[in-house]
């Protein structure tokens, strides 16, 4: 029997049919590269160089892609993940603070933290939470314009015995439709898709993961051409300011 042009599309765009082809992109031109090598059609020594230059890009990529899935697996098993007593607000510094020279490459300015100047503790996994934060804040640099400014705040809700974080752009925003669906697993939008660079699409969908895992909430707001606003609430614990 054959499929109709509906089903087409849809196993086109399948999760799994998606996260293949994104993957067995790097891995040919791997293979291509060092083929010609192999075979010994260039010989000047820079340019052979250049191309072990080029696969080896393309072997980190293939890495992120492992290294996203391998997250995105753990963490599917909250209870695997070991958590400790953490100040918030340190992370969310850190991460600022390993990202400022690319946004500076990138002609983003990544403005001050605002915050109180109080430790903000919360029960989490390090490593998790700063990936969390590295994902948004690299979004934030990458769908960004030349000039282009991040604003990030932190908001202790004590009443509520809960954290806010904002982190605010003036990029290019997200088209409404793509807004629906952008939590999705492996999905990436029009204007993501035209940034490809060995991303699987699991950026935000791991975040949501982790944020879910600590008990948080992730909201977003985004309209095209004029940014994107993130907002994220976590459970606070005691501390030593309290």
């Amino acid at each position: 029997m054959n499929m109709s042009k509906r089903q087409v599309i849809q196993n086109e765009y399948h999760p799994l049919t998606v996260m293949a082809h994104d993957i067995k992109s790097p891995l040919t031109a791997i293979v291509d590269l060092l083929y010609v090598i192999e075979k010994g059609y260039v010989t000047d020594i820079d340019k052979s160089k250049e191309l072990v230059s080029r696969a080896r890009t393309k072997a980190l990529e293939l890495v992120k892609m492992v290294d996203d899935i391998l997250d995105y697996t753990l963490l599917a098993h909250k209870d695997n993940v070991k958590q400790s007593r953490l100040d918030l607000t340190e992370i969310v510094v850190s991460s600022m603070s390993t990202l400022s020279v690319l946004a500076s490459q990138k002609g983003v300015t990544i403005a001050p933290l605002e915050a109180k100047k109080c430790p903000c503790y919360i029960l989490g996994n390090r490593v998790f939470l700063l990936r969390a934060f590295h994902n948004l804040i690299m979004n934030a640099i990458k769908y960004n314009k030349e000039g282009g400014v991040i604003y990030i705040s932190i908001i202790p809700l004590k009443e509520e015995r809960q954290i806010k974080i904002i982190i605010k752009d003036t990029g290019i925003g997200i088209d409404e439709d793509d807004l629906k669906r952008v939590f999705d697993i492996f999905h990436r939008g029009k204007r993501a898709r035209k940034n490809i660079d060995g991303s699987l699409g699991l950026g935000l969908s791991l975040v949501r993961q982790i944020i879910n895992g600590h008990d948080g909430t992730i909201d977003i707001e985004s309209k095209s051409d004029y940014g994107t606003t993130i907002t994220l609430v976590l459970p606070l614990i005691g501390g030593e300011n309290e």
